[in-house]
């Protein structure tokens, strides 16, 4: 089966130039300045060459991955760490992320995926996305 919305891809941090690329392995902290895990790679609109997701590798006592709205982060002047604006507490209750499982959501599933993560992340159900999906402070380059 085709991938339903080929513009959406998981891409590896490490696999990416520039500065996405200089994000693998950085630290995720909350609010609460807690560690989240570590940037493990990213959710990335090909056609509009922009990151939607970033996708956190959590080493907590079951080894999980979850994602993070773009526009709920902040990134470092140095590029070492990534600051989300929720705590550790929220987002002990994200769903996981299987890369696997995304290769095979339909159209209206990524749709839902991004109003799920949304809400999740602003604690509220949230009626406009754009402002979980902008482009962070801090970020100087689009992913490749």
């Amino acid at each position: 089966m085709d991938h339903p919305k080929p513009e959406l891809k998981y891409v590896e941090a490490r696999a990416l130039d520039g500065f996405a690329g200089r994000l693998d392995g950085a630290e995720v902290l909350g609010s609460d300045g807690r560690k989240l895990g570590a940037v493990e790679g990213f959710i990335v609109d090909v056609r509009q060459n922009r990151p939607r997701h970033v996708v956190v590798e959590a080493g907590w006592f079951i080894h999980k991955h979850f994602l993070l709205p773009i526009g709920h982060v902040i990134v470092s002047q140095d590029g070492s760490t990534v600051s989300a604006d929720i705590d550790k507490a929220r987002v002990e209750g994200f769903p996981g992320f299987d890369k696997a499982e995304f290769e095979k959501l339909s159209g209206n599933d990524f749709d839902d995926l991004d109003r799920t993560m949304a809400n999740l992340t602003a604690g509220v159900e949230v009626t406009e996305l754009d402002a979980h999906y902008r482009i962070p402070a801090g970020w100087q380059d689009s992913p490749r």
